[in-house]
């Protein structure tokens, strides 16, 4: 790190750089077929219970898979998990309500709007200000994504500003993310993020669909079984092991473009899934969205023209 606090790539860690950043992509893939999953699973249950169950089945999961590595496991070092899964089942809520009023592409636009959050809260978490490439970059995400959900045809309504709430969440944990996991046992800090998700999924589970909505619905199909077994094992409990052990490697802002393609997987399980056509609007905006990713590597390259330059 330098004194601003940026990351400084050498040519013994690019290596390293470049398989958490692969890792995080392919986390974004996993994320991408949970999204259409999702939307036609909110017809069979509530969307506050839905992520209940699946954080709880993620929890039980996790404790049967590494039961031997948490023996003796303390509130102090579980305090930084417990604190991540707060923003991140907040995100999760937010997201998963605001998708009852907005659509699917407006959804996956706004939440993108963490990339305006991200370098705001990483310099007052961290002290650090974000590279110049990787801001620029994040702003050719957007706009890409702006043109490819088509939002600028729609009126903005409540389901929108619900998913503003859930971006910045999204932000903040990304932010902290860096920030406890190069420190903190990784087995701890899934464990935490976990444990808090399904308590509070459990207490917005009675608040909001019980007592607020007034109304718990919960239909048990084919669909919904499908859907809430691979959000929980694929997008749920290994996509956080992975974000957990691999994102310290790289930035947060620049952890942030790699998970907002997610919209480009998330078209590619729609085409596949419900027969829909990616359309001029749509294809343009993919376009710019993979040029923004590139433009948000650029230090990359650069440290790979010296690695694989001619050494004087």
């Amino acid at each position: 790190m330098n004194q601003s606090g940026n990351k400084i790539y050498s040519e013994n860690n690019i290596f390293s750089l470049y398989k958490a950043e692969l890792i995080l992509l392919f986390v974004t893939f996993l994320w991408g077929l949970s999204f259409p999953l999702i939307k036609l699973s909110l017809d069979t249950v509530s969307p506050v219970l839905f992520n209940f169950i699946r954080f709880l089945m993620t929890l039980l999961f996790f404790l049967i898979l590494f039961k031997s590595k948490l023996r003796n496991v303390s509130f102090r070092e579980l305090k930084p998990g417990l604190l991540l899964g707060l923003f991140m089942v907040l995100g999760f809520i937010f997201q998963t309500i605001g998708l009852q009023y907005t659509t699917a592409t407006k959804s996956a636009f706004i939440t993108a709007a963490n990339l305006i959050f991200i370098p705001f809260i990483q310099y007052a978490v961290m002290r650090s200000k974000p590279k110049l490439n990787s801001l620029l970059g994040a702003i050719v995400v957007i706009i890409g994504l702006y043109i490819l959900s088509e939002s600028f045809e729609i009126i903005p309504n409540i389901g929108d500003l619900l998913t503003l709430f859930c971006a910045f969440f999204f932000a903040i944990h990304i932010v902290l993310l860096n920030k406890f996991s190069g420190s903190s046992d990784l087995n701890i800090l899934i464990l935490g993020q976990f444990v808090t998700s399904a308590v509070l999924g459990l207490i917005f589970t009675f608040f909001y669909e019980h007592l607020v909505m007034n109304e718990i619905n919960f239909t048990l199909k084919p669909v919904l079984i499908v859907t809430l077994i691979y959000t929980t094992i694929f997008s749920t409990l290994i996509s956080i092991v992975l974000m957990t052990k691999f994102q310290h490697l790289t930035t947060p802002l620049r952890a942030g473009i790699i998970y907002n393609m997610e919209p480009l997987f998330a078209l590619l399980f729609a085409y596949l899934i419900l027969n829909e056509i990616m359309n001029a609007n749509q294809i343009s905006g993919a376009v710019i969205m993979v040029c923004g990713l590139m433009i948000s590597e650029f230090t990359g390259l650069t440290n790979f023209r010296k690695l694989f330059g001619k050494k004087n």
